[in-house]
């Protein structure tokens, strides 16, 4: 400690142009003890630490230079958590989500402010809950929801398993007053930064294209969304070509305004067709099926071979702040030129999904997929 922090403190005090005199006036000492600290010929007495923190304006932590060690610790912590959720929808896996459970409140103990961590712990909850569903899942989905409502703060994303749970729980009055209190599509954050642009508020042209092209995509995505609920819940729909036509018209519409390169937006397209796969399936058609299915496989490996390249473990970024960062990816349709894929929401693709897309075909069928070696990589136990 004694190395540590008079080693920091001459740092911090040569990096703000400090003098001695200065810090030892604005903790009440002598020139002489600052020297000495330095010098690691003695240190601080504890209830000084907070005062030296604030006089170079940074946290405790960052002062004993644990910043990057908190941050990586986190960072570790939120990468082993995710490889334990995922076993959720991996194959010949009975979503026991008990382990994961235990070793986020672990992490919690040690950052129990983490928004990060306590959004995993929710996630954990919520899916023990649906794997307990037949017995007790309030035990999990009363915390789980408990964890969202403090979370609204950092994300309002997370009002979607929210009111899930609050509709599982069979509490459907707080669900949907609890989504009621949410802002209309109209006046969204997205749609309220396109109008900025619209009415001349952004005199930055491109800054104004981006946010009218950030209003866009999300419209886009949450008609997407909301039509395939819509079909996925109506018996005519769900059973008819009728369903397959209209999404296939939002298909198209994606096609039109996202363009060929279109990054995270290759998941939306997945999602598109798997849902082709399933009426097609409910109608006998297995033909047109495994051609939806075909083309979900084509926008999955593009959408994986995006995100490989996206993301980075946070050791790997560590050292780089100061070093020149490649151009980010934009889509290249005009409506959306310049909007940057790494400023949007990603929704994952997993494999688990196309096998719930088949789960209802004859098992001769799925017995094709299965051993087509094309599709290896999502019937890998």
């Amino acid at each position: 400690m004694q190395i540590n922090i008079g080693e920091r403190i001459k740092e911090l005090r040569k990096r703000d142009g400090r003098k001695q005199e200065d810090l030892a006036k604005a903790l009440g000492v002598t020139p002489q003890a600052i020297s000495r600290w330095e010098a690691n010929g003695g240190y601080p007495d504890l209830g000084m630490i907070p005062s030296i923190a604030n006089f170079f304006h940074i946290t405790i932590d960052e002062l004993f230079g644990y910043h990057n060690d908190r941050e990586l610790i986190i960072q570790e912590l939120n990468d082993r958590a995710q490889v334990m959720l995922n076993t959720q929808v991996t194959r010949n896996n009975d979503g026991d989500m008990t382990e994961c459970i235990a070793f986020l409140r672990k992490g919690l103990a040690e950052f129990p402010d983490e928004p990060s961590l306590k959004n995993k712990l929710a996630c954990a909850l919520n899916l023990q809950g649906y794997r307990d569903k037949d017995g007790n899942p309030a035990e999990y989905w009363k915390e789980a929801a408990d964890l969202y409502e403090e979370l609204l703060e950092y994300e309002h994303f997370n009002i979607l398993p929210l009111i899930s749970i609050y509709s599982g729980l069979g509490e459907y009055k707080k669900a949907e007053r609890k989504a009621s209190e949410q802002p209309s599509v109209e006046i969204s954050r997205e749609v309220l930064l396109g109008h900025l642009g619209a009415t001349g508020s952004i005199r930055d042209a491109d800054k104004s294209r981006q946010y009218k092209g950030e209003a866009i995509l999300s419209l886009l995505h949450a008609l997407r969304e909301s039509i395939d609920e819509m079909i996925a819940t109506d018996e005519e729909l769900k059973n008819s070509r009728e369903g397959i036509d209209i999404l296939q018209a939002v298909h198209h519409l994606y096609e039109q305004i996202v363009g060929e390169d279109c990054y995270e937006y290759h998941s939306d397209f997945c999602f598109l067709d798997l849902s082709c796969v399933k009426i097609a399936g409910n109608i006998g058609d297995y033909d047109a099926a495994l051609q939806y299915y075909d083309s979900a496989y084509g926008h999955y490996l593009r959408f994986t071979d995006w995100s490989k390249g996206r993301y980075k473990k946070w050791a790997e970024q560590i050292g780089e702040t100061d070093k020149a960062l490649p151009a980010n990816d934009h889509f290249h349709t005009k409506i959306l030129r310049d909007v940057s894929s790494s400023t949007l929401k990603v929704y994952q693709c997993e494999p688990a999904l196309f096998e719930n897309a088949v789960s209802a075909f004859p098992e001769e069928v799925k017995k094709l997929l299965m051993d087509d070696p094309k599709y290896a990589e999502l019937y890998d136990s």
